[in-house]
């Protein structure tokens, strides 16, 4: 007892924080289970702000036309790949979009490491992002007054 307050003592009246064996004065989850997704989300926000600023710069590729968003970024648990979903406008330059970002992967990781704070960027992987579109079509479909059914054709089609 009399060791535990002159422990209390030294601390200058606060009470000792209790550990949790992981170095940060953090209790530890049930098996570690907030260990990695907090480094990864945070991984992805930085590349797609990095991303989004590089993008808005321009690239010097005659394929990357239009308005380029990118939507959504997924870092695999071991930090080897981050996988860019990217929406683009119009749709008829999408795929042509896609090959000349996909050509331009290396320079954009390059740049991404020059301009974050992160040490080792992933490798990237842009894939077409579809959400907005099928978006589009479900509130076009839901704005429309029959939801995009037309009764009047099933009718005709009876007997």
């Amino acid at each position: 007892m009399d060791r535990r307050r002159k422990d209390d003592a030294s601390l200058g009246g606060r009470t000792p924080r209790p550990k949790s064996g992981r170095g940060h004065g953090l209790p530890a989850g049930p098996l570690g289970a907030h260990e990695g997704g907090d480094r990864a989300s945070q991984v992805a926000a930085e590349i797609r702000r990095g991303l989004q600023s590089e993008l808005g710069r321009g690239l010097n590729d005659p394929r990357v036309q239009g308005l380029v968003s990118v939507t959504e970024v997924t870092v695999t648990p071991d930090f080897a790949e981050a996988r860019v979903r990217v929406s683009v406008m119009p749709e008829d330059r999408s795929a042509l979009t896609l090959s000349g970002l996909r050509a331009a992967a290396g320079f954009l990781r390059r740049r991404l490491m020059d301009e974050t704070r992160i040490g080792r960027v992933p490798r990237l992987a842009f894939e077409l992002d579809e959400s907005l579109k099928r978006q589009a079509a479900l509130d076009a479909a839901i704005r429309s007054p029959r939801g995009g059914e037309a009764p009047a054709q099933e009718e005709n089609e009876r007997p």
